[in-house]
C-alpha cells in the first residue's frame, strides 16, 4: 500500500513539473512575441530614443531661413569678390537671396536620415563607447536644414547649430559629410577643445592684418565654417623655426576680383617674412598651390579640403569616423586607414582626439 502512494506522489511531482515547464515556457514564448511585436511596432525616431537616447531636430525653409542674419559675421563679412562668387552685388541683395535658400524636408528624407544616424549609432556603440557617446551628444546637439542647390555651389556647411546639407545628401546620407559637419559644430560651440590641439599641429594665431596681404584678403573665399583669416601654419619639423620662411598665410583664394562661382579659387601658401619685433609681413613673392608646398603636405597628407585649422580637423575626424567603422573590414579599407597613420598630423589629432573623448565621453 505504501509504494502505491509513493508512486502516485512521485507522478503528481512528475505531472506538476511538467505543466509548470510548459506554462512558462508559454508565458515567455508571449512575452518574446509582445517585445518582438512592440519592438517591430516602434517608429525610428522612436526607436532612437529608447537605444540611444537622441532626437533629431529638423528644420523647415522658414526656420533655416531665419539663420540668416544681415548683421551676422557670415553676411557683414562678405566682400565684393565674395558677392560676385555668389551672384550678387550686395550685402542687402544677398541677405535677400539668402533667406530664400532652403527647402523643407519630406517625410520621405527624414525617414532615410534616421534610418542612416540609427544605423550608425548602432555600428558606434559595438566600436567604441566613447566615440559613441561623444557622437550622440553632438548630435543632440544640432538641428539639420535642407539647401537649394545653389546654396554655397551645393557644399555642406553649417550656421550656428544647424547642420546645413544638400539636397543630394538626404536620398543618400554620407556619414563622413555628417561627421565633418558634426566637428564644425562642435568647434565653433566649444572652440575650447580645439585650442590646445592646433598649436601642436603647428598653427599659430596671429590676430591683425598682415602687411602686404592686403591685396589677398580682398579675394579670399568666405566660409562660414572657418570665418578667422589670421591663422598661420609652420612645419614643426624645421629645427630653425626663427627663420622667416617657416611661416606660411594660407587660404582659398579666388582667381580674380570678380570670380563667377565659388568654386574659382586656388589653395594657395604664401611665405612670410618677420622682422626683428615678431612682425609678420609678405613681400608679395608669388604665391605657393598648395599642393606643392611638400613639408605641408608630407604633414597632413593628402586632403583637398587643407586650408584652414576648422577644415584641416574636420577632414581628420571624418578620417577617424573610417577607422572606428572598418576596423574589422577587409584589407582594401585597412589599407586606406594605414595610410592615413603614416601622416603626423593626423596621428597628433588623434591622439588628442581619443584622449579628449576618453576624459569626457566615456560614461
Amino acid at each position: 500500500m505504501n509504494w502505491i502512494l509513493i508512486l502516485f506522489f512521485i507522478i503528481s511531482i512528475l505531472l506538476f513539473v511538467i505543466t509548470r515547464y510548459y506554462r512558462l515556457k508559454k508565458q515567455v514564448s508571449i512575452e518574446n512575441r509582445e517585445a518582438f511585436e512592440n519592438e517591430s511596432n516602434l517608429t525610428i525616431p522612436e526607436k532612437l530614443v529608447k537605444y540611444h537616447d537622441i532626437k533629431i531636430n529638423y528644420l523647415d525653409a522658414q526656420e533655416a531661413s531665419n539663420l540668416i542674419k544681415i548683421d551676422g559675421d557670415y553676411v557683414k563679412g562678405m566682400n565684393q569678390a565674395n558677392l560676385s562668387a555668389r551672384n550678387c552685388n550686395s550685402i542687402d541683395e544677398l541677405y535677400e537671396k539668402y533667406k530664400n535658400a532652403f527647402d523643407d524636408i519630406t517625410d520621405t528624407e527624414k525617414t532615410t536620415v534616421n534610418k542612416f544616424i540609427l544605423n550608425l549609432m548602432k555600428e558606434l556603440k559595438e566600436s567604441d563607447n566613447s566615440y559613441y557617446n561623444y557622437v550622440k551628444k553632438w548630435i543632440n546637439s544640432i538641428s539639420i536644414a535642407k539647401a537649394k542647390q545653389w546654396l554655397e555651389a551645393g557644399m555642406p556647411h553649417t550656421l550656428e547649430t544647424t547642420i546645413v546639407m544638400d539636397a543630394n545628401w538626404f536620398i543618400k546620407p554620407r556619414d563622413t559629410t555628417f561627421i565633418h559637419e558634426l566637428t564644425h559644430i562642435h568647434q565653433r560651440e566649444t572652440f575650447m577643445d580645439f585650442e590646445d590641439l592646433y598649436p601642436k599641429l603647428g598653427y599659430i594665431y596671429n590676430p591683425v592684418d598682415i602687411k602686404g596681404l592686403g591685396s589677398v584678403y580682398m579675394v579670399n573665399r568666405n566660409n562660414p565654417d572657418g570665418m578667422d583669416k589670421y591663422w598661420l601654419w609652420h612645419s614643426k619639423n624645421n629645427a630653425n623655426l626663427s627663420s622667416s620662411f617657416n611661416y606660411w598665410w594660407i587660404g582659398a583664394v579666388f582667381k580674380s576680383i570678380t570670380p563667377e562661382s565659388l568654386t574659382d579659387v586656388n589653395l594657395v601658401a604664401l611665405k612670410l617674412e618677420k622682422d626683428e619685433d615678431g612682425i609678420f609681413y609678405y613681400l608679395k613673392n608669388n604665391p605657393f598651390l598648395l599642393s606643392n608646398v611638400d613639408e605641408f603636405n608630407t604633414f597632413f597628407g593628402d586632403n583637398q579640403n587643407n586650408y584652414h585649422p576648422n577644415e584641416m580637423t574636420a577632414k581628420f575626424a571624418e578620417w577617424y569616423l573610417i577607422e572606428i567603422l572598418n576596423y574589422k573590414k577587409p584589407n582594401d579599407i585597412n589599407s586606406i586607414v594605414n595610410k592615413h597613420n603614416e601622416y603626423e598630423g593626423y596621428t597628433i589629432f588623434k591622439k588628442y582626439f581619443e584622449n579628449m573623448i576618453n576624459v569626457y565621453y566615456s560614461k
